[in-house]
Order: structure tokens, then C-alpha cells, then sequence
């Protein structure tokens, strides 16, 4: 190979002869995959981060100009540009797959594979051919289940306690690659996202990723191929109209829509949030009490303790401060 960083190595336990592979890996932010990645057995000689989408609804007054640049002044150096700077690695910000230059600069890196997760638009052949292994993804769930860029929340939606990860090659359709590898993990009613997604992905994940990875260095990768036919709908992103709708408040139960609520606090407005001098703030979703309740389903009444109610109980809401939401309230 030329470099004694990509002689053959020897896997000790099991006997098997794998190479170290040169990997590029497509993430956004500093994703759950990429310390293990990089602190693994393979070589990561680039690191594409995949632009968000933005959204072009979103109202840009002077004051939130003010607010983005305060905040990008005051911003934390441990982005992923900043890790790939620390750990002396290639960075590229990436906002398509016909970005000017990036076939180059992949060619320059050689890669062997392309390793991705978490990226918000679809990979285009002109960029997943070049490794000479091709590209595979980690996404999170039981392929050909929940295809699309948001299964988490229609795993939520569907009380889908038992979902799973899959790692699967990458071809040209969304999330329809030839399986390598995938499993089913069973996670607790209620769970938050943050915690969700440490199992699915920062343990369960990492480590199907981790045993594809080399089974591609050992030659030994095995796939098979995806059926045609999905139990459910594709995982699309809501519009933001669509988020007061998603909960169903006269046939759910309470239970239903607690895990739903609880495990998309961060991000989901399907309540009304906090006003006045709490304007900014976000609910935090605390228990769900189980009795008779004369209240309109989805009212929140106005007053400490905070509570939604839902036809068969009602839900604790609790705001913890936040001072940067309360500034950026403020300037909104």
C-alpha cells in the first residue's frame, strides 16, 4: 500500500487478516459516531459535514441578526471543525453532493470507503463511487421500515418500542442499499431523544458500524438485499404547520401522548410554549398522572403547577430557565 499505515493487520482474537482502512465520514455536527470512528482501528483521512437544510420560513429580523452574531462570537470551539483542527484531520463543509471542488478533493484523500450518518440530503453517485469500496450508511432503523431522514419521530408517533439500526450500502434510491448488517433493540416507554439515541446509535450503531467496517477490511463483507415492501410510511420531516397537529388529543390516550411529548421536548411544538417573561423557554415533560379529568384534552392550565390535560389524566410541565432561550426570546 505504500504506507505502513495500511499494511495488513491482524486481528488477534479471531485469526482473520484486515487492512486498515483510509475512511471519510459524512456527519453532522460532532455526531455519536465520530470519536469512536476516529479512535478506532481504521485510518479517518477526511471528514465532510453535511449542511443543514435551511428553512426559508424562518423570519430574519435585525435583532436576530444581532442575536446569530453575538452567538457566533461566543460559540464553543468543539464543533466538528474545531475537533477535525485538534486531531489534525481534513474538514470540508458540504452542502450537495456537486459542490465545487469536492470530487477532488475526495480523489485526493484515496478512500477506501465512505462511512455516513446523519446527513440531510441524499449521497449522489458522482461522490459514493469514488472509494473503492463504495459508501455505506447508518441509519436508524429496521430497513425497509421508517426509510426517509426522520425516523426517530414516526417511531415515536407509532409507540414503535422495538425499533433498530441498520448499516446498508448506498445507491442511488433513500435508505434502499443492500443490507450488511442490522438489529432490534428494546427501549423503555418515555425515553427522551438524547437517550434514545445513545442506544440506538452511540452503542448499538457505533458497533454495527464498527464489525461493517471490518468486515469490509477482512473481504469478507457480506449483504443481502432490502424487500420492496415497508410496514409503514415514509419517515418524512414535518412542516412546521404540521407540528400543532400531530397529536391526535380525542383518541390518544395519556400514556401515548406523554411518550411522544416527553421524547421530543427539544424540538417538537406541538404545545403552545411558555409566554411572557417565560417567552423563549421550552416545556420540559415530566410525568403522566392517570385519573379522571373534566378538562378540555391538549388545555394547559395557566397557573404553577403547569399541566396539560389529556382525556384520561394530564401531564406535568415544568420549565427549566435558560438564559440563552430567554435573550433569544427576547430578540424574536
Amino acid at each position: 500500500m505504500g504506507s505502513t499505515k495500511n499494511v495488513s493487520l491482524k486481528n488477534l482474537e479471531d485469526g482473520i487478516l484486515m487492512r486498515k482502512l483510509k475512511i471519510v465520514v459524512i456527519t453532522q455536527g460532532v455526531s455519536r459516531i465520530v470519536k469512536p470512528i476516529v479512535m478506532g482501528t481504521h485510518e479517518v483521512v477526511g471528514i465532510l459535514e453535511s449542511a443543514p437544510r435551511k428553512n426559508v420560513n424562518i423570519k430574519r429580523s435585525f435583532l436576530y441578526g444581532i442575536y446569530k452574531m453575538c452567538k457566533g462570537v461566543f460559540k464553543s470551539h468543539s464543533e466538528l471543525q474545531g475537533f477535525c483542527e485538534e486531531k489534525k484531520i481534513p474538514y470540508q463543509m458540504m452542502y450537495s453532493s456537486d459542490d465545487e471542488g469536492l470530487e477532488s478533493w475526495l480523489h485526493s484523500l484515496r478512500p477506501d470507503l465512505i462511512v455516513v450518518y446523519s446527513m440531510s440530503r441524499l449521497l449522489k453517485k458522482n461522490i459514493f463511487s469514488i472509494p473503492s469500496m463504495g459508501a455505506i450508511n447508518l441509519h436508524p432503523s429496521y430497513l425497509p421500515d421508517y426509510k426517509g431522514p426522520n425516523p426517530c419521530f414516526w417511531q415515536y408517533y407509532d409507540l414503535e418500542m422495538s425499533p433498530g439500526v441498520t448499516v446498508h450500502c448506498i445507491n442511488e434510491g433513500e435508505d434502499s442499499g443492500d443490507i450488511i448488517l442490522q438489529e432490534r433493540v428494546l427501549l423503555p416507554l418515555g425515553i427522551k431523544s438524547p437517550e434514545r439515541l445513545d442506544k440506538l446509535v452511540g452503542e448499538l450503531g457505533v458497533r454495527l458500524l464498527v464489525a461493517a467496517m471490518d468486515s469490509f477490511a477482512a473481504n469478507n463483507v457480506k449483504t443481502f438485499k432490502q424487500t420492496p415492501e415497508s410496514s409503514t410510511i415514509r419517515a418524512r420531516n414535518l412542516e412546521l404547520s404540521e407540528h400543532k397537529e400531530v397529536i391526535d388529543w380525542e383518541n390518544w390516550d395519556g400514556t401515548h401522548i406523554w411518550h411522544v411529548l416527553r421524547g421530543t421536548e427539544s424540538w417538537l411544538d406541538a404545545l403552545p410554549q411558555p409566554k411572557g417573561l417565560l417567552k423563549g423557554q421550552r416545556w420540559i415533560i415530566d410525568d403522566f398522572i392517570s385519573r379522571d379529568v373534566k378538562e378540555k384534552a391538549g388545555s394547559i392550565n395557566k397557573y404553577y403547577p403547569y399541566k396539560v390535560f389529556a382525556r384520561d389524566g394530564y401531564i406535568g410541565l415544568r420549565v427549566k430557565f435558560n438564559w440563552r432561550l430567554f435573550i433569544r426570546g427576547l430578540l424574536l
